[in-house]
């Protein structure tokens, strides 16, 4: 599904209003709707609602929200603040039906009637700007945002998007901005969710369809596409009954180290978890005993050095391979990555040691095969390509590095990217960060070598790879907690990961 930008969405919106023959109003109702239901079956009548509402259509939802919410009887007052001397006619029909309900109502005109406005307790609808905002919010808006912010708010649900944050364009650390517990946003989610600058404000994303017009959409240009569950199940493939295990690939996991050997113990644990038919690590001497009772149905490849990894390694057809993780960077290192680079001629994941290597011996990177992952952390990827000022910026160098190179960057960050070759950029909004911990990138390293062994194209690779990671880890940080997860308990829900794939 592509990212839109602002102009992009209005765009949409304004086909789907003449293709489907409705008005801006008839919009409103489906958002506040589709908002209502989900306020409905996820928290219900126990809580207490505030909406507050700007001058905008973002404001206009607001009101209708308010008013489905005073049908259906819930404890629900709207806040106005009334900054602005004109209001669009859909505002002001929504307003006018509002206050002919029992909704309890009260006007914000200035800062000294903050006072008459209670948050504590009480669920905050923030419904003050949306995706048209061009500037920061000031004055009194900003000061009743930090009012919500600060506050003893039971929770804060921004609607589309917190108040405060831009659409597509980045906000500065001065910005004021809602912070949110979750953003129920339409249709896709928006570019800022995406940028480590104002991303913390939107906290749990939803994503509600609100039925705008798909085919528009699709035709829309965008090199910026969003990977969904459901999107990434229908990649996955079946498996035949008269099948055996020759048809699902060899995965080699290449790394550790004495002291590292566990780097390569995970990536193999996980390349076992992901479908692939055999399976064989290559580690020193030393991680042998290691891997044989850790991971029993891996076989073992222990030819190339007792402490690290070194001298020529040779090459098999069978195998696909995924390299880095614990090997070092030692000269024995860098020259046992050079010597496998120059022998393979096929696609390969790389991964954290082996992309240091490469950082530190740029002429490496002109042997890497084409169309091969690299699985960089953001640290890692500013080794490989220099450093940048911004998330745009950064995409930027990204998208240009991928396709110089012919590569696939999967860049792990609190959101993760892939760039394509063909300077596409895929985002997921799967993980939580609870995996910020050791381990889990060789976790990823050793899912993607086990799907990319298994037939699936090098794309295919790293949007399942990456989706499945994701959402290991969202079910591991729900059994555990955000604190106690580890890349061990990612590597346990790798199986119920491919159930939410396969039945969403």
């Amino acid at each position: 599904m592509k990212l839109l930008n602002a102009q992009q969405i209005r765009e949409l919106e304004s086909i789907t209003m003449e293709r489907q023959n409705i008005t801006s109003a008839d919009l409103m109702q489906r958002t506040a709707s589709k908002t209502y239901f989900w306020i409905k079956h996820n928290l219900g009548l126990k809580y207490a609602y505030t909406v507050v509402v700007g001058p905008g259509n973002n404001g206009g939802d607001g009101l209708v929200l308010a008013q489905f919410l005073t049908r259906n009887d819930y404890d629900v007052e709207c806040v106005l603040l009334e900054v602005s001397d004109t209001y669009t006619p859909e505002y002001t029909y929504e307003l006018e039906k509002l206050k002919r309900s029992d909704c309890k109502i009260k006007s914000v005109k200035t800062e000294a009637d903050f006072e008459e406005v209670n948050l504590t307790g009480r669920i905050v609808i923030d419904a003050i700007f949306g995706i048209g905002l061009s500037r920061p919010a000031a004055n009194m808006v900003a000061s009743f945002i930090e009012k919500i912010n600060t506050s003893l708010t039971q929770s804060v649900i921004a609607i589309d998007l917190p108040s405060g944050l831009y659409c597509d364009q980045l906000n500065s650390p001065d910005d004021t901005i809602v912070l949110a517990d979750t953003t129920l946003t339409f249709h896709v989610p928006k570019p800022s969710f995406f940028f480590l600058e104002g991303g913390n404000s939107v906290g749990k994303i939803i994503v509600l369809d609100i039925r705008l017009d798909y085919a528009y959409a699709n035709d829309i240009d965008s090199k910026y596409f969003y990977l969904t569950t459901e999107l990434v199940g229908t990649s996955l493939k079946k498996r035949t009954i008269f099948t055996h295990k020759g048809n699902y690939g060899h995965a080699n996991l290449i790394g550790g180290r004495k002291g590292m050997i566990g780097a390569a113990v995970l990536m193999t644990k996980a390349a076992s978890f992901s479908g692939v038919g055999l399976i064989t690590s290559t580690v020193p001497s030393v991680g042998l005993e290691i891997l044989q009772q850790r991971v029993p149905v891996a076989m073992c490849e222990t030819r190339y050095g007792e402490h690290q990894l070194e001298g020529e390694i040779e090459i098999d057809e069978k195998y696909t391979y995924g390299i880095g993780p614990g090997m070092g960077t030692s000269a024995a290192s860098v020259q046992f990555l050079s010597n496998f680079l120059d022998k393979i001629d096929r696609p390969v994941v790389i991964d954290a040691d082996a992309i240091n290597c490469i950082a530190e011996n740029p002429e490496l990177l002109n042997k890497v095969p084409e169309n091969s992952i690299l699985t960089p952390h953001v640290k890692e990827f500013r080794g490989l390509a220099g450093d940048t000022t911004d998330s745009l910026k950064q995409l930027e160098l990204l998208t240009s590095f991928s396709m110089k190179h012919k590569v696939y960057i999967v860049l792990k960050d609190a959101r993760t990217i892939v760039c394509t070759p063909e300077g596409k950029c895929l985002f997921s909004l799967n993980g939580t960060p609870g995996m910020a911990t050791g381990g889990t990138g060789d976790v990823l390293t050793g899912i993607l070598t086990g799907l990319l062994a298994q037939g699936y194209t090098p794309e295919e690779t790293a949007k399942v790879g990456l989706v499945l990671h994701g959402v290991a880890g969202e079910l591991a940080a729900e059994r555990l907690t955000e604190y106690a997860m580890t890349a061990e308990t990612i590597i346990e829900e790798i199986g119920n990961a491919f159930k939410v794939l396969l039945n969403a």
